[in-house]
């Protein structure tokens, strides 16, 4: 999975990662069972994992392959349109910067959802299912 990656977008990627739990980095560490150095080290830059260790936090957050995939898809544009020198580059007409702009959002949605899912379901795992509400008991003070 972080085999051929940029190291810039491993960077992001386990900071989105951490973020998505409502981690810290010591958080990230033991469940990846790395340290928090290395996982400060990885998010700063100056060292990246190896897709070992990368699979290792992936499957620590619990967010599948096929989500991982579309992330970095997503970091990629989203890297690649600030990243383009301003100057010489004519403003692309605005249906296609919309249409960008959708694309990236439709992605973010589907990562996001995708997040919430596996977070409602840890929450439920531990907590066993939610139990629905008297609509009367709502409304008494």
């Amino acid at each position: 999975m972080a085999k051929g990656k940029d190291p810039a977008e491993l960077r992001v990627a386990i900071v989105f990662l951490r973020a998505v739990r409502g981690w810290d980095q010591a958080e990230l560490a033991a469940a990846a069972g790395v340290s928090k150095g290395t996982i400060s080290r990885y998010e700063s830059g100056e060292a990246s994992p190896s897709p070992k260790t990368f699979q290792r936090i992936v499957e620590a957050v619990g967010v599948p392959p096929s989500t991982m995939e579309r992330l970095f898809a997503v970091i990629r544009s989203a890297r690649a349109a600030v990243l383009r020198p301003v100057s010489g580059w004519p403003e692309p007409p605005i249906q296609d910067a919309d249409s960008i702009a959708a694309e990236v959002s439709d992605e973010i949605f589907d990562i996001v959802r995708s997040t919430a899912a596996l977070l409602l379901k840890g929450i439920e795992e531990e907590y066993g299912p939610r139990e629905e509400a008297d609509e009367g008991a709502l409304l008494e003070p």
